[in-house]
């Protein structure tokens, strides 16, 4: 009886001591997201890429945080990243802007006449680039006019948030550039009814139910948990339970690559191409007077598939010739089409000579010098007329 009598205190005061724990946890988490989201810290030093840092606590409706400046010196992949893998990690500095309405541009971008606007997803944001290395850059200093970069998220690349940015631009021409990543997600042709809600939201309300619903969302401590977690789990202490969402590959040269797992899965099968969807944009936009025209980018699987040993053959499946299928469907619906994926092809196998590479070797990103061979194409098939932009612009251009 004794010893149960000496239990009993014990566990009374584990009784006590385990719930006084949990509260202390949440009353740190709570701290900790509000000190976030308020920025009496910043978030940055717990990211690693800057999709991290600012999408978090961006306005409802917003790609990014508005007039944010992101650095990262030791920025990596994002399959590195979600792999959890250290050995293919390539270490480089980044630098990411956003302008007052969130998109990525530089600040003076909306006041300046616009050639272009360029949408997509995250190829035609310039995510892993610099901020003059991004595609609109590269246009912008290739052509006559400043291009505008309107990337958003894959599902928001819609006419009504197109049109919308259009309404705050000077758009001399109107012409609206579509950059299509191979495995990106095509948004259902329809307004939603969040997007709605959201364009007839104030400024200001906008702006603070992003902090609302980033105190809710992000959690500093989970964050910090999950670090934490990560690098115990490399395969030497405990088994990477992440390692399922990446696939490392060796190039006949020797070196490793790392590809995303659902863009060498997309490579085996065939997918439906989503024609609605192209309609219903070449057919909003054309009722607000723009032009559409469509680049398609390939996964860097499908450009560096053939160098690659030990792949499975290819004629397991006909998932590779994806674009092919897209890029004749859009033909027979009239719009303007460039597939740039016997460019980079070409480009990957002269490069590989040389140890270069068009896409990061980490990420499912292509780099600077992929983009700027994309840049150097479409700026050859739709050149802009020299007299087309304003005087700023050409201002700036020589200046």
């Amino acid at each position: 009886m004794a010893g149960t009598d000496q239990a009993r205190p014990r566990g009374r005061q584990l009784g006590r001591v385990i719930p006084g724990l949990l509260a202390a946890v949440l009353l740190v988490d709570l701290a900790l997201r509000v000190v976030f989201a308020f920025r009496v810290e910043s978030i940055d030093p717990l990211t690693f890429r800057p999709s991290d840092a600012l999408l978090p606590y961006r306005p409802v409706g917003a790609t990014y945080e508005p007039n944010r400046h992101y650095y990262n010196a030791r920025s990596y992949g994002d399959v590195a990243g979600i792999g959890n893998l250290r050995e293919p990690r390539a270490y480089r500095p980044v630098r990411f802007s956003t302008d007052a309405l969130g998109y990525r541009n530089a600040a003076h971008a909306l006041d300046r006449e616009i050639g272009a606007i360029l949408a997509g997803d995250s190829f035609a944001a310039g995510v892993g680039a610099n901020d003059d290395k991004t595609l609109s850059s590269r246009l912008s200093a290739l052509g006559p006019c400043v291009v505008y970069n309107a990337a958003s998220e894959a599902r928001d690349v819609v006419p009504d948030r197109i049109l919308a940015a259009a309404r705050r631009l000077t758009v001399r021409n109107r012409l609206v550039i579509r950059v299509y990543a191979e495995d990106a997600e095509v948004p259902q042709p329809r307004e939603t009814m969040l997007r709605k809600f959201a364009a007839q939201m104030p400024e200001e309300s906008r702006r603070v139910t992003g902090r609302l619903r980033g105190i809710l969302t992000v959690s500093p401590l989970q964050i910090l948990s999950e670090r934490a977690l990560r690098s115990l789990e490399d395969d030497r202490i405990l088994p990477n339970s992440y390692a399922g969402n990446a696939v490392e590959a060796v190039v006949s040269n020797g070196d490793s690559m790392a590809f995303w797992t659902r863009e060498v899965q997309n490579f085996y099968h065939r997918r439906p191409v989503a024609t609605a969807y192209w309609r219903w944009l070449r057919d909003e936009l054309r009722t607000a007077r723009f032009d559409l025209r469509v680049v398609l980018v390939p996964s860097k699987y499908t450009v560096y598939r053939p160098f690659l040993v030990d792949q499975a053959p290819n004629g397991r499946g006909a998932g590779g010739r994806y674009l092919d299928r897209l890029e004749r469907a859009l033909r027979a619906a009239g719009i303007p089409v460039l597939n740039l994926t016997p460019f980079l092809s070409a480009e990957a196998a002269r490069q590989l000579k040389h140890e270069r590479y068009l896409y990061w070797t980490d990420d499912v990103h292509w780099n600077a010098r992929g983009i700027a061979l994309a840049a150097a194409a479409i700026q050859e098939t739709w050149p802009l007329p020299e007299g087309s932009c304003g005087a700023p612009h050409l201002a700036r251009k020589g200046s």
